[in-house]
């Protein structure tokens, strides 16, 4: 089931800053369909219509089951009844609203299937079979308010916990709380920390560009905000890449059965805008 749900878009989400390869569309030509006349007895009837209904429900179900919490909308389009339930159909189109999936919070995103032609079944026992290849575009939005959320995740916090241990072990530093900010283009990252010898906390502002780095969205053009700090800017960068929201977003729900090929990133209104193209891989038999 993991491996449909990726098709419908759960990964897709969280998956945009993955390391990637350029991507070529190739659409397998449709094959193995019911006769003509019985798609246009099926349309007539309504009977595919229901069809595409029950499949639009079915795929909302198993979704909600993935996610904790968000507003999920199913479009799905079919030749007839009965290739829908051989496991071909024309398009699928997953969009989602303020969702939290494991953590991490995202509050837009929308998938569409880019073939005409798409082929997946599932056997008696729930096991997913992926006949062709299926490239989906996908489109994400993530605001200020989504990463400090999820930044705030047992997960991520284990991920700081795990930084503080190596720069406690060298009696170096101790992150004591971190936030975003996405302003004018660029995102804010405010790290406050703990230093031996010094009684009060300190804070680092670091300003950041989001550009895509093999496929991979990364902070770059880091520059220190609050100058009155002697930090070294090129030593909190690469922290700051460690410990990268989207990238520990996409660590999260990573998944090896398909590609990604990330098309553009951009901050605006308080929101990482992401889109790009993913495809499902067909599977070996």
């Amino acid at each position: 089931m993991k491996k449909l749900l990726l098709l419908l878009g759960i990964i897709a989400v969280g998956s945009m800053t993955l390391a990637s390869e350029c991507e070529t569309l190739y659409c397998a030509e449709p094959y193995n369909l019911t006769s003509g006349f019985s798609r246009f007895f099926s349309n007539v009837t309504g009977q595919n219509f229901l069809g595409e209904k029950i499949g639009e429900s079915l795929t909302k179900k198993a979704i909600k089951k993935e996610i904790i919490s968000g507003k999920i909308k199913v479009n799905l389009d079919s030749y007839s009844v009965r290739d829908l339930k051989a496991g071909k159909f024309k398009s699928l189109e997953i969009t989602g609203k303020n969702v939290n999936v494991q953590g991490v919070y995202i509050s837009y995103f929308n998938t569409k299937t880019l073939c005409n032609f798409n082929y997946i079944v599932q056997d008696k026992n729930g096991n997913v079979t992926v006949k062709e290849d299926i490239p989906v575009a996908f489109k994400t939005e993530i605001t200020e308010e989504d990463l400090n959320k999820t930044m705030n995740s047992s997960d991520y916090k284990r991920l700081l916990n795990d930084i503080n241990s190596i720069g406690g072990s060298f009696n170096i530093f101790q992150i004591t709380s971190t936030s975003v900010k996405l302003k004018n283009g660029k995102m804010y990252y405010v790290m406050k920390y703990a230093m031996p010898f010094m009684r009060k906390s300190q804070e680092a502002v670091i300003s950041a560009d989001l550009c895509v780095d093999n496929g991979k969205i990364v902070l770059a053009n880091t520059n220190l905000v609050n100058n009155n700090l002697s930090l070294d800017v090129n030593k909190f960068s690469r922290i700051l890449n460690y410990i990268n929201p989207l990238d520990f977003s996409a660590k999260i729900l990573e998944n090896k059965d398909a590609r990604f090929s990330i098309e553009n990133v951009k901050i605006s209104d308080k929101k990482i805008t992401v889109d790009g193209r993913m495809t499902v891989l067909k599977d070996k038999e």
